[in-house]
């Protein structure tokens, strides 16, 4: 059922936006028939996003906080009520906490237990843990959550914002990408009347069966991983012996997951084999029967069945001059990582600051073009990673399986094994980043920036709280502050960089960290300063003056289009 202040919200502004003549339909025929029509088409929207998901609701929410106008349109009426995604990481959190919506998100949630993987006679062959204390980004690593709960946190943070307008039950036809502006033609569902709008940009986060991305003819790299899976969430009705921690059943028998969500929420996801047909599934009474080798169903009361082909793939253009992909309409990701829509959030997160960039600081429209070189490979190595695990999971032959069970028992048993899960989400490695003169990356380049918790004057709030939505030039010792001289000052104010020291020092911004979190990721790195991007990734770091100077003038030239000042 819709929550009732959402859905008095969402039609008022949709009558809003139909007041102010930039929907057009029927009801205002003239401005329909003129909407393709520069002289007499309303003003666009900044941002016309169609999808509203996690992905688009994290992009609206993003936008509209740096005030952006922006139109946001699902042909369903309301959030879909049934879980999905189950398990995100720290980095959502963080872009979560951007939003200012962590602290409501994440007392809905709960930490990750931790997997292990079951070998043939019921051994454990794999393990991970949770990521031990402190947290890097003082969020859980791993968190567990419902996606309904969670999307209507995020509608809600919507609604904060005048400027964001949605557009439920409405569908988008096609659109036309011009020079200046992009014109979308949608289908208002509840009377099948024509709705035109206009934007400067359109982000296509309209999931795995993307209209923007089928218009864009975007070509989509396969990497080979492609399974029919059958997903069952349920409702615990009494105590059914389950396992505290998540279990990844490698029998080639019967491969399956089984996931620990909030509450009484349990998932499990159960491996289609080669002889049987998905649709056989159908049967409840064939459901119940493959479900009874994980849990005795008479304890459990089942709230959706769902049958997934589980794909690995990425489109290689995420985006042309007007209109971007993201989210399930860029990458698709077999889920055994837990990080398909963290994905997402993180494009919707890198496409908002650059975009802020461009249409606010001044920065150079190429920028933008960096939106799909930096995801992209991101995305591919976890995909790559997750398709991975699907593998060890769902291997059928038998012998193979047996030397699986040898191998990765060996592994565990010698402490080679990555027993940490977040270890296996990388960092950048191409895009926005300092370089040395060879090329290679910068000291830091590419890393993600800790937060931990700090003292800014009275106040104890997390780091990013102190940074804000610039780039910031962090100082790891008050000594750094006499390498600022007038060249890297200039450069701080082109890109309209903050100063943010970890110590204490008159006229700079200043906090105190709780712990040592930041000095040990300054240690590791033989670093006394940081630039570190709106994304929390670092551009680079530096051990010296010249260090930082060079450092100033790469990121100048990355980010404005006249060259970097001579030295």
């Amino acid at each position: 059922m819709p929550a009732r202040p959402e859905r008095r919200q969402r039609d008022r502004r949709c009558a809003t936006c139909m007041r102010s003549g930039q929907e057009t339909g029927k009801d205002n025929e003239d401005m329909d028939t003129r909407a393709t029509n520069d002289a007499a088409a309303p003003a666009p929207y900044d941002v016309i996003i169609v999808g509203y998901g996690p992905t688009g609701a994290t992009l609206a929410n993003l936008l509209g906080l740096r005030g952006f106008t922006v139109a946001v349109v699902d042909k369903l009426p309301d959030v879909y009520d049934k879980p999905r995604a189950i398990t995100a990481d720290h980095e959502v959190m963080r872009i979560f906490q951007a939003c200012g919506l962590a602290d409501e998100i994440s007392a809905d949630t709960i930490p990750h237990p931790g997997t292990d993987y079951i070998g043939l006679h019921d051994q454990v062959i794999k393990r991970f843990y949770p990521a031990p204390a402190p947290h890097p980004l003082s969020w859980e690593p791993t968190w567990m959550f419902v996606q309904p709960t969670l999307e209507r946190s995020l509608r809600r943070g919507v609604e904060r914002f005048d400027t964001v307008h949605t557009y439920l039950a409405h569908e988008l036809v096609r659109y036309e990408e011009r020079e200046e502006d992009v014109v979308v033609h949608l289908n208002r569902l509840s009377d099948d009347r024509p709705v035109t709008l206009r934007g400067r940009y359109l982000v296509g986060s309209d999931g795995a069966r993307s209209v923007v991305r089928r218009q864009m003819n975007g070509t989509i790299e396969d990497l080979a991983f492609d399974e029919w899976w059958i997903v069952v969430d349920a409702w615990l009705r009494g105590d059914a012996g389950l396992p505290p921690r998540a279990t990844q059943y490698c029998h080639p028998w019967r491969p399956g997951s089984f996931i620990v969500g909030p509450g009484d929420l349990r998932r499990w996801e159960i491996k289609i084999l080669p002889d049987e047909r998905p649709e056989s599934f159908e049967s409840r009474e064939r459901l119940l029967e493959v479900l009874s080798h994980f849990v005795d169903v008479s304890m459990i009361e089942i709230h959706r069945v769902a049958i997934y082909r589980f794909h690995a793939l990425v489109v290689e253009d995420w985006g042309h001059r007007r209109v971007f992909l993201m989210g399930d309409a860029a990458h698709q990701t077999p889920p055994f990582m837990g990080q398909g829509m963290c994905a997402g959030i993180r494009d919707a997160d890198n496409f908002a600051w650059k975009l802020e960039g461009v249409m606010r600081r001044g920065y150079h429209p190429r920028l933008l073009h960096s939106y799909t070189q930096e995801r992209k490979p991101h995305v591919r190595t976890l995909v790559a990673h997750a398709k991975t695990f699907g593998q060890i999971i769902g291997e059928l032959d038998l012998e193979a399986a047996r030397r699986r069970d040898e191998l990765l028992g060996e592994q565990l048993r010698n402490g080679t094994a990555e027993t940490i899960r977040q270890k296996f989400v990388p960092g950048l490695e191409t895009g926005v980043l300092g370089r040395r003169a060879d090329g290679t990356l910068a000291c830091g380049a590419g890393d993600l920036f800790v937060q931990p918790w700090v003292r800014s004057g009275t106040q104890r709030v997390r780091m990013d709280d102190c940074l804000g939505r610039s780039f910031s030039l962090v100082l790891a010792d008050a000594q750094a502050l006499e390498w600022i001289d007038a060249r890297v000052q200039q450069a701080l104010q082109r890109v309209g960089a903050s100063v943010v020291l970890l110590g204490q020092a008159p006229g700079v911004r200043c906090c105190e960290e709780e712990g040592h979190l930041a000095r040990d990721w300054f240690r590791e790195r033989g670093a006394r300063v940081a630039l570190v991007r709106p994304d929390h990734y670092a551009f680079g770091c530096a051990d010296d003056p010249a260090a930082l100077r060079e450092l100033c003038d790469q990121l100048v030239a990355a980010l404005v289009e006249e060259p970097a000042m001579a030295a």
